[in-house]
């Protein structure tokens, strides 16, 4: 772990000068951490509540919590891009994917290829990106506070320990599980669950799927009774044209829950009972 904090007290003092104020976190999961982190310290505030980054209306109110903050934590502009050019200015803004704190993938077609110079920032569902996230946000406020620095890793080092049982329970072997997805969101659970992504309906979950995509995964449909993630928005007359599937509604963005590892259990248990892995 050492060359990791080195790399983040390297990003904190080339990136922004120390100010007073709070902290402010764009979106719901990494929101989540921060909790975790700052727990009996601080408590930080959410910018995109009720939004995910892929949709962002910034309201006055919202510029002002970026502007009377010491530090804004996220995701960066592959996944909040509309945050962009109002953090360009801000000193005190840092991008986690930026950072090169994290593994990331490549976000993938609808058939499971690989897409050149593009990024899932979907990174928070990968336990080690999560841990990671959370000793660099550690690692950033101790530096603004060091009073604090003990707090900050001691609750650092808790969260890292308590995901890294929970994901640990989950741990499966044998020949990995295929899933289908309504749009691929979900490929930083496949190393800790054991999943094999099979295919999406659709690349983007705004656009309807094809006639084309929805052929190709019946043609090549690994077994009969399939798994398919989706979110609640789904059209039913969309999935339902696959014929014997189990539909799951999921939440990657856990924006209902108020605890990052309890999410990520929760998370893991439905999708695990949707492709049928999962033992009582």
């Amino acid at each position: 772990m050492s060359r990791f904090v080195v790399l983040c007290l390297v990003t904190l003092f080339t990136s922004f000068t120390w100010a007073q104020g709070p902290m402010v976190v764009s979106t719901h999961p990494i929101y989540l951490i921060a909790k975790e982190i700052t727990r009996g310290v601080e408590e930080p505030k959410l910018l995109l509540e009720h939004q995910t980054g892929h949709d962002v209306q910034l309201t006055p109110a919202h510029r002002k919590m970026i502007q009377d903050a010491s530090l804004v934590i996220w995701l960066g502009k592959a996944h909040e891009a509309p945050l962009a050019n109002v953090l360009a200015q801000k000193n005190q803004a840092i991008s986690i994917l930026d950072a090169h704190i994290v593994h990331t993938l490549p976000m993938r077609n609808s058939r499971g290829g690989a897409l050149k110079n593009a990024i899932d920032t979907h990174v928070w569902l990968e336990p080690n990106n999560a841990v990671r996230i959370g000793f660099f946000i550690a690692a950033l406020r101790s530096q603004q506070y060091p009073e604090h620095k003990q707090a900050y890793w001691a609750n650092a080092k808790k969260f890292a320990k308590g995901l890294f049982h929970t994901s640990q329970q989950f741990k499966l072997s044998g020949q990995a599980k295929p899933y289908w997805a309504y749009h691929d969101a979900y490929q930083y659970l496949e190393r800790s669950l054991n999943l094999k992504f099979a295919g999406a309906l659709t690349e983007d979950a705004h656009m309807a799927p094809t006639i084309a995509q929805i052929k190709y995964l019946s043609d090549t449909r690994p077994q009969t009774n399939m798994c398919l993630l989706a979110e609640s928005t789904a059209s039913a007359n969309q999935y339902k044209k696959l014929g014997d599937i189990h539909f799951q509604v999921v939440d990657e963005s856990f924006s209902l829950q108020q605890n990052f590892i309890v999410a990520w259990k929760k998370l893991a248990m439905i999708t695990l009972n949707c492709v049928g892995s999962h033992k009582k």
